[in-house]
């Protein structure tokens, strides 16, 4: 990956690619942070929604072991992934797109990829795509990006990127070249859009949005979410909330809505109710030395980025490269 190169002609956005209606209102600061998430209670319980995570790895490994912290912390439910260190799971698909391809072959490409999609909704694409434009960030527009717009636009694509926060910081500099489309059809239903400041141990920022669950409705329930945690059912108190209770004579229907309200009530009084967004278990390996390690090379990191043109920029430099492998030596050792 490289940094932006020199300034080009400003690009005018195909009018069948719109930017997300009411973006205004979730419009991300102008600098990287860290993604933090309300946490769930009864009373104010999560809207129903997808998160997704979208980060290149660079094919590190290091990089994708603290991905299965992230997914955890931050508790995603889809994960997609550019030049993994390894697939997986299959079944597998992969597209790249080397710089070196011309405007004719880089044209053909996502021919092939919006021919796939064509047809297929709803649709998000989302991936690292080597393209330079002012209309998502860039200081310069370079020939890929209307090739791309174009191709996207018989897709009817919505840009999700808002903002001016690089998704890729390098040695040489920092571009927004991670893009994210949705289909027209979805952008209502997208929630929030942000670059997140977690430390992939990649040179590319994660990205995370959240999609409106589309097997929920707007519309209020009628019946209260009976779901309950139980690993901390008291089977005693259940026993004596059933005993005591009785059905009164009636229908079928309002016998089974009676004895439904009993066993609910057993469970109120024997079980704590479970939390539908309850976060993900770390993988075995996780330890708290690895996380004050991961929080010393994002420290490391910013230093080394305020740092670039000043006289000590290649000491910090240094002490982000020793960061980094002492982070990686360590979840070498606990693996």
């Amino acid at each position: 990956m490289r940094p932006e190169g020199p300034s080009g002609k400003g690009l005018q956005r195909p009018t069948s690619v719109r930017s997300l209606p009411g973006a205004r209102s979730w419009r991300p600061p102008s600098y990287v942070h860290e993604l933090e998430l309300p946490p769930y209670t009864e009373d104010h319980p999560s809207p129903p929604m997808i998160r997704i995570l979208q980060l290149n790895l660079n094919h590190c490994e290091t990089a994708q072991d603290l991905l299965c912290d992230t997914i955890s912390r931050l508790r995603i439910d889809v994960a997609i992934l550019c030049e993994q260190y390894k697939n997986l799971a299959p079944p597998n698909t992969c597209v790249y797109a080397p710089p070196r391809l011309s405007g004719i072959e880089f044209s053909a490409l996502l021919a092939n990829i919006t021919e796939e999609a064509r047809g297929k909704r709803p649709l998000v694409i989302a991936r690292d795509f080597n393209a330079w434009s002012t209309e998502w960030g860039c200081r310069a527009t370079r020939p890929r990006a209307p090739i791309l717009l174009d191709s996207l636009a018989l897709l009817d694509a919505v840009l999700l990127n808002t903002g001016v926060v690089p998704t890729f910081n390098g040695r040489q500099g920092s571009s927004v070249v991670d893009l994210t489309f949705v289909s027209e059809s979805l952008a209502p239903r997208v929630l929030s859009w942000t670059v997140s400041g977690s430390y992939t141990h990649s040179d590319h920022q994660a990205i995370v949005f959240e999609i409106e669950d589309a097997g929920t409705s707007t519309r209020p329930s009628t019946h209260q979410s009976c779901r309950w945690n139980a690993r901390t059912l008291n089977a005693d108190r259940f026993s004596a909330v059933v005993s005591g209770a009785s059905v009164a004579p009636g229908t079928a229907e309002d016998m089974a809505s009676s004895l439904m309200d009993v066993i609910t009530g057993a469970c109120d009084a024997s079980m704590t109710k479970a939390n539908p967004r309850r976060r993900r278990e770390q993988v075995y390996w996780w330890t708290a030395e690895i996380a004050d390690l991961r929080r010393s090379c994002l420290r490391a990191r910013r230093l080394l980025q305020k740092s670039r043109g000043r006289q000590d920029e290649e000491a910090h430099g240094a002490n982000y490269a020793s960061a980094r492998r002492l982070l990686r030596a360590s979840i070498e050792t606990s693996k």
